[in-house]
């Protein structure tokens, strides 16, 4: 029997990839890198349950492709007539192929069409408290509602992760994205056991015009997150915490400083694609803090930062399982 029992909710998508003059290349994206990749990385220790909607135009190719990994649960996912959304990305590096309306996200340009139907609580509700852990990625920004994500904390005692993403992105009605300020933001995170963004995600997500350590000092200060992740590429991760420290002036008493660990990126050689590098971060620092109930986290930070330079070496969500190689 499998030690732990953990779902990822999110939006699965068809990513079509333009380098240059080069054809689109089709892949599996969205939430099948961390579906995936934390199958993977679990082993037999793991049984995952993905918690998604998929359209019917994708339904048997996906799940076709999922039925490959044994620890992979197919109970809770919903197949909708809405077709699977696509996303199209336009790496900035060749600029030559940008002649549809796009705005500028983090290091690519990209537009989609609009996003499959956002998870209800109603999916879940019944093998809810039987999860170790919750992985939250919010790949399409709309994944689910903040009503859902209430309703999840409130009856949920587990761990709870979420990866930000593109909760920060809104969609216009040409297809273009561009990030905008979340204003809910204190109720989405304080659903969190911990939470993870990049550096462009963390600038815009408060509308605040302040530093990340302020944004970051913001949002553990309201005492629910116990850790905020943020990731930079090829610059390495950073993990922020509060940690209670002694006055130096009144032996006896203590306050709380926010404490700062930068990680360089993981070696890896053979760089290939960033893609899904930030969910496949996601998985490892969930899977290692589900497994040993948030114990040691900076272990989960190296972990998941291993992971995510072997990613980079990898093409797409169809090499995934060579994580573990």
């Amino acid at each position: 029997m499998p030690e732990l029992k953990l779902a990822v909710i999110g939006e699965p998508c068809m990513d079509y990839i333009y380098r240059g003059s080069e054809k689109a290349a089709k892949q599996m994206g969205g939430i099948l890198y961390s579906v995936v990749s934390l199958a993977v990385i679990s082993g037999k220790k793991g049984e995952i349950y993905p918690v998604m909607n998929l359209g019917e135009d994708e339904f048997e190719n996906i799940t076709g492709f999922l039925r490959r990994f044994p620890n992979i649960r197919h109970d809770l996912i919903n197949k909708t007539p809405h077709k699977t959304r696509v996303v199209n990305l336009f790496y900035k590096d060749k600029e030559s192929v940008l002649n549809i309306p796009a705005k500028k996200t983090y290091d690519r340009e990209e537009n989609s069409t609009e996003p499959t139907l956002p998870v209800e609580y109603e999916q879940l509700k019944e093998q809810l408290n039987g999860f170790a852990g919750i992985l939250i990625n919010m790949v399409s920004g709309v994944d689910l509602t903040l009503d859902t994500m209430l309703e999840i904390r409130e009856k949920f005692s587990g761990y709870l992760h979420m990866d930000l993403h593109n909760l920060v992105m809104q969609t216009f009605p040409d297809g273009a994205r561009k990030q905008m300020p979340v204003l809910q933001w204190r109720k989405w995170v304080e659903c969190c056991d911990t939470l993870q963004m990049n550096e462009s995600e963390i600038s815009v997500l408060t509308g605040d015009n302040v530093t990340e350590y302020e944004t970051a000092e913001k949002i553990l200060s309201l005492g629910k997150v116990k850790s905020l992740v943020i990731t930079r590429g090829m610059q390495g991760v950073s993990l922020y915490e509060l940690k209670q420290k002694a006055s130096r002036y009144n032996e006896g008493e203590k306050h709380f400083e926010l404490d700062k660990r930068d990680v360089p990126p993981a070696e890896s050689t053979g760089f290939i694609d960033s893609t899904g590098c930030g969910d496949v971060f996601a998985s490892g620092f969930f899977f290692q803090n589900a497994s040993d109930e948030l114990k040691d986290l900076s272990k989960a930070l190296h972990f998941a930062n291993r992971l995510a330079g072997v990613n980079a070496t990898l093409s797409g969500v169809e090499d995934l399982y060579k994580l573990n190689g």
